[in-house]
């Protein structure tokens, strides 16, 4: 089985587009991500298909780009089912290369030819605008020297419960210009999977350090990012809270995702709060930290406590 999983509805629309070339597809299926799910539910999503899967060892995904939430829930599934091969870059093109019996290793690469750009007939590729060739020009991402911060290390503190995505990944590391990522959580730093995913999706450049509330306070306060600048990033406020104890300086912190649990009231799009939640985020305003809401880069903040207000 193909399973193609995306960010919205990429994924089930590439199939659609592809049954409509190649006619309907037995052994294709979709797992669509949005707001506001989490890792957990993906995964669920793979192993209910797993489920259905005969030969487990044909069970291979497809995901839309390398280090979305798909491509990460992706390659923890792939720990429990060590047979399951994980791939990125799904299109129309490879799936139709899929679609007609192709082997995906040469579906890829089928694919890879397709993308390229077009030219009338009797035009040359020489005669293309400058802008418009294959080749980008465009200066890659390339982090800040790390000894160009003279202020405080940690440019930007979120919550999210994806941790390190597609929306962290590429738009607010380098929007940022982080040098490095601070991923605090107690339980992933017992988790070597979970370890190993974050290594995976951290971008190229990025130093990625991995660290328990205390540890991560312990180091802040001893100086050691001192001219860094630091993405901190927590999939539970709680850890914020035990920093601030710890005697870390907090002056804002971005709730972007929290997916919804048990209990949990629904405040934003991809924001859902629970009782211990709404106590820690009183707590750090109590604490002068600002609180605000801002999923991307070109989003604009929102006050936090005010959409808390708004949906008591």
């Amino acid at each position: 089985m193909y399973v193609f999983a995306s960010h919205g509805d990429y994924a089930a629309a590439t199939l659609a587009s592809c049954e409509l070339i190649a006619g309907k597809l037995s052994n294709f299926a979709t797992v669509t991500f949005h707001d506001p799910m989490g890792l957990a539910d993906l995964i669920a999503a793979y192993e209910a298909l797993f489920a259905k899967e005969t030969d487990p060892a044909n069970f291979q995904i497809i995901t839309d780009i390398p280090n979305g939430s798909p491509a990460n829930a992706a390659l923890q599934f792939k720990h429990k089912h060590p047979g399951v091969r994980v791939f990125s870059g799904l299109s129309l093109g490879l799936a139709l290369a899929l679609a007609t019996g192709t082997p995906i290793a040469e579906a890829l690469k089928e694919s890879q030819a397709i993308a390229k750009e077009l030219f009338l007939k009797g035009e040359s590729e020489a005669e293309a605008p400058a802008d418009t060739a294959v080749t980008s020009t465009e200066k890659a991402f390339v982090p800040a020297p790390e000894n160009t911060n003279t202020g405080d290390p940690l440019i930007n503190v979120r919550v999210d419960a994806r941790l390190i995505h597609g929306q962290v990944a590429t738009m607010w590391t380098r929007t940022l210009n982080a040098t490095r990522i601070m991923v605090v959580d107690d339980q992933i730093v017992q988790s070597e999977v979970q370890k190993m995913t974050l290594k995976t999706a951290v971008p190229g450049g990025v130093h990625l350090s991995i660290l328990t509330p205390s540890g991560a306070a312990k180091r802040i306060l001893a100086g050691n990012y001192q001219g860094q600048r630091v993405f901190v990033i927590v999939r539970n406020p709680k850890a914020l809270q035990e920093m601030v104890e710890a005697g870390v300086t907090l002056k804002a912190v971005n709730v972007g995702n929290i997916s919804m649990a048990a209990g949990a009231k629904q405040i934003a799009k991809s924001v859902a709060v629970t009782p211990d939640n709404i106590a820690v985020f009183d707590y750090l305003t109590k604490h002068d930290v600002e609180l605000y809401h801002q999923m991307v880069p070109n989003d604009q903040k929102v006050a936090f406590n005010t959409l808390l207000k708004n949906k008591a």
